[in-house]
This record gives structure tokens, sequence and C-alpha cells, in this order.
């Protein structure tokens, strides 16, 4: 009878377990216990999505720099991303992210201001279109190591760092007397490339580093929501197809559609739309192909050394600032460490009730 009624009670007490392992509470260990962290508890994948706003910073901004850019010219930009938190304060995401980008010297350039009329002048501008994927590690600034059916209804700050490659596509608008609409860049060559004696083409897939920090709220027991900023710092300067200095113009060739957008400075007569005393005068040369061409001292020509069309010692960048929701999966609660490895003889009498991970059946 006695065996009976401990067969009863212990049977009680599991299913017990059990029960509150499905509700959620938290086990308190006993005294001098350590709550080890367990991959099967704590290691839990999540799901969501980020609407963003993208900003570019190159060679077609106001100022040279990183802190330079037009808010004019913020895009919208989308993303969708999956969560696998592998520490108490460390997590790996997986991002897939898709936006645009633009600049234009004649909208972000004024006529009136001597600092702009270099730029106003070279009338250069672009669109690009960017599909990134990244891998990053969101490092949580405020330690916690709850389960995330009961993570803090804090705030939590965090960082993140990490890697990606991107896949992306300038273009521009050709002048009207070659029909006008949009044309691919990156073929052209439009600084010479892929020709004797310059550079070749830059490659439309990029690699670029993300850097960041954000800040994550619960908002329900499966739901959180973030706010986060990241810069994309770049290993190319051609995301505005604009870098190094102009060229002769004779490189072109009978390729008269990439040497109109090599040099932009002499359409619609800029230089008379000027409000300073700074009017550049014309330079006549021979070309390489032995033809002649007029364009505006420091423009269209290789002249001088700083007859720059853009500058190559900043690489291009581009932030990305947003708002995030991700989802936990459910199915993945395990029963508590400390709970498989109690029990002794007595759990070892009820086998039956556990699986090989020790939860139960």
């Amino acid at each position: 009878m006695k065996k009976i009624v401990l067969v009863a009670i212990g049977v009680i007490l599991l299913f017990s377990v059990e029960s509150f392992g499905q509700k959620g509470y938290k086990f308190r260990p006993p005294h001098k216990q350590s709550w080890t962290w367990n991959k099967f508890r704590h290691g839990y994948w999540s799901v969501g999505f980020g609407l963003n706003a993208m900003n570019y910073f190159g060679d077609i901004t106001p100022y040279p720099g990183f802190y330079s850019t037009d808010l004019s010219f913020t895009k919208f930009n989308f993303s969708i991303f999956a969560l696998k938190r592998i520490s108490p304060s460390f997590t790996t995401r997986f991002m897939f992210s898709y936006g645009t980008m633009e600049g234009a010297d004649s909208l972000s350039a004024s006529p009136s201001s001597p600092h702009d009329q270099f730029r106003y002048i070279r009338n250069l501008s672009f669109r690009n279109t960017v599909y990134e994927a990244t891998v990053m590690g969101v490092f949580d600034l405020k330690t916690h190591r709850d389960v995330f059916y009961d993570r803090p209804l804090s705030v939590i700050p965090y960082l993140l760092f990490g890697v990606g490659v991107l896949y992306h596509n300038p273009e521009a608008q050709r002048p009207q007397q070659f029909g006008g609409g949009w044309v691919d860049l990156q073929p052209l060559g439009t600084e010479g490339q892929g020709r004797d004696g310059y550079d070749t083409k830059y490659s439309k897939v990029q690699i670029c580093i993300p850097l960041g920090i954000g800040f994550r709220k619960r908002i329900a027991q499966r739901w959180d929501l973030s706010v986060e900023f990241t810069a994309r710092y770049l290993l190319t300067d051609y995301l505005d197809d604009v870098s190094r200095n102009y060229v002769d113009l004779g490189v072109f060739g009978d390729d008269d559609l990439t040497r109109a957008l090599h040099d932009r400075s002499r359409e619609g007569g800029r230089n008379l739309r000027l409000e300073t005393p700074y009017t550049p005068p014309d330079y006549t040369y021979i070309g390489k192909d032995g033809r002649q061409y007029t364009t505006f001292l420091g423009y269209g020509n290789d002249q001088y050394p700083d007859n720059i069309r853009g500058n190559a010692t900043d690489r291009d960048t581009y932030t990305v600032v947003g708002i995030h929701l991700a989802y936990i999966i459910p199915g993945q609660v395990r029963c508590p460490e400390p709970f498989r490895n109690r029990g002794g003889k007595f759990k070892k009498g009820f086998n039956f009730f556990f699986n090989q991970k020790g939860a139960m059946r």
C-alpha cells in the first residue's frame, strides 16, 4: 500500500513540474545551485521585418564627409530578418534589405552660394537601387539571463556589428539630345574605366560593414519592437558612379553618350545662372582622338591633376534608420536544466515519462 501511495505522489509531482513549465513560471533553484545557460531553453529563433529611412553620403552631397547629406533625398528601405539567440547577451541576425538612394547637384547645390558653385556647374546626378544581405551580431548592453517568456519589460540598448554583401546599379538620366530616360552607368565607364590607361570597371557586387546602435522593448510575450540606427561602410566609392578626376574627352572615341555623361557642366548654360562673381572660362584642347573639345576650365579635361570630378579618398556610405518588429517562434521551450538533473533513483524508475532530452513526454 505504501508503494502505491509513493508511486501516486511521484506521478502527481512529475505532472505538476510539466504543468508549471508549460505555463511559463520561472524556476527558482535552491541556494548555492547555479542557473546555467542552456541552448534548448534560451537559444530561440525569432523572425521579423523593418520599415526604414535610407540616406546616402558620397560625392553628390552638400559637403564632403559622413556628416553631410541632403534629407530631401531620404528614401524608403524595407528589410526582413531572422534572429538566433546565442547567449544571454549575444544574438546573431541574418537580414535581407532593399532600398533606393539618389542625389543631384542641380537640386542640392545653390547657384547663389560660393561654396556650391563647383557642384552647381558640375551638374552630376544619379539614382541607385541596393539589395543587401548581412550577418550581424547584436550585443545587448544590459545583460539579462531570462528565458524569452520572462524577458525584462525595460528597454534594452544594444550594439550592432557585422559584414554583408550588396548589389547595386547606379543610373543617370540621358541628356535631352540623347532622348532622355534612365541609363545604367557602370557598363559605360564614365571615368574612363575599361579603356587603355584607366582602371577596370567597378563591380556591382560589393562588401559592406554595418555598425550601429539600437533599443529594444518587449511589447508582448512573443513580440519585440526595436528602433535602430546603422551605418554601412563600403569598400567602393561608386554608389554614385563618381570618384576620380575628369579625363581627356578623347578617350571615349565615338561614344558620345558616355562623353556627355562624364562632363555635364555645359548643359543648359548653368554658368550664366551663378549669382557669384566667379564664372569659369572656356578651355579648348585637342583630345587623344585628335578632335577638338571645348569645356570649362577645371571641368571635362585632365589639364591639371586637381581637375576633380569626385573624391576618391572618401568612400561612399549610407545609413539606415528604422523600426523593427520581431516575433519569437513558438515551440522552443524545454524543461529547465535543474529539473532534468534532479530526481535520482526516483526519476530512473519512471523513465517512460521522459524523452531523450529530459522533457516530459
